[in-house]
């Protein structure tokens, strides 16, 4: 997996719930997130990483559907036997979800540890210091390809209520991050799961797309159509997109021109995050 710039929703569930892992294909999530952190309490930690283990030790991968695993935060016991239960193993998920980033030396003691298995990283950022830190975050890895705005968290450290208005520098400041370091950035669930139609999760999710975000989580499956409608391009932007892409090759990596408009590296590589939706 060359980016997660094609992923644009991933389901959470619990790692307790096996039976739910491959469900979300059937809810047209691009993968899911298997689940060993916030949603697993601490007496049962234990017995739910063998059944995560076992799960990944029969099972083979899906084509064009991410199979991602939230460990708990490496700073933790419960962290550090997940990396070893994946070690001792030989068990290497499509994506690894480290929760609870603050500093760029917990990514790199991961790429240590993971040296041999190559796994990308989505970085949760969910406290202040890991906001501060973002962009050196970002930066630190080849392996670390994307970050995510853990907005629960992250509002609940700063004091903030979890609405649009008061997280909106936290969310931009990651956008910064993410564009420097040229990796995906997935937006905090949508979890008022209670609303009786879908104009609460279009309108957030519209709104984190014009921010500059590449997708958004869920944690219910009927969210997933909402942000799949919002993150799937057009047919008249992926063909732009294709134009785009063949002028650059055609011009052999020089400053073009289409329709009037100038493309350059910038333009190229939004182009080819389009075409890459497009294939999946």
């Amino acid at each position: 997996m060359d980016n997660l710039f094609d992923v644009r929703t991933m389901l959470f569930t619990p790692g307790n719930r096996p039976e739910r892992f491959e469900k979300a294909k059937d809810a047209g999530a691009d993968g899911v997130v298997i689940d060993l952190e916030d949603a697993i309490s601490l007496a049962e930690k234990d017995k739910t990483r063998e059944i995560v283990i076992n799960y990944f030790k029969h099972s083979s991968p899906i084509k064009k559907f991410s199979r991602a695993l939230r460990i708990n935060s490496i700073k933790t016991a419960a962290g550090l036997k997940d990396i070893s239960g994946l070690l001792d193993n030989n068990i290497s998920p499509d994506i690894l979800v480290i929760p609870k980033t603050e500093y760029p030396a917990e990514i790199i003691i991961l790429d240590t540890l993971l040296k041999t298995k190559k796994i990308p990283y989505i970085a949760l950022i969910e406290t202040s210091t890991g906001l501060h830190n973002a962009e050196q975050i970002a930066l630190c890895s080849p392996q670390l390809q994307a970050i995510c705005f853990g907005g629960a968290d992250l509002a609940s450290d700063l004091g903030a209520t979890l609405s649009w208005e008061p997280m909106l520098a936290s969310r931009s400041l990651l956008v910064r991050a993410a564009a420097m370091a040229g990796i995906a950035l997935f937006d905090v669930p949508y979890l008022n799961l209670h609303d009786t139609d879908d104009t609460g999760i279009l309108e957030e999710t519209k709104r984190v797309k014009a921010l500059g975000y590449t997708g958004k989580f869920a944690i219910h499956p009927k969210h997933i159509k909402t942000i799949l409608d919002v993150f799937t391009p057009s047919a008249d932007e992926v063909a732009r997109a294709q134009r785009i892409v063949d002028a650059y090759n055609n011009a052999k990596g020089n400053v073009c021109e289409i329709d009037g408009k100038m493309i350059d590296v910038p333009v190229v590589r939004s182009a080819k995050r389009i075409l890459a939706i497009a294939n999946r």
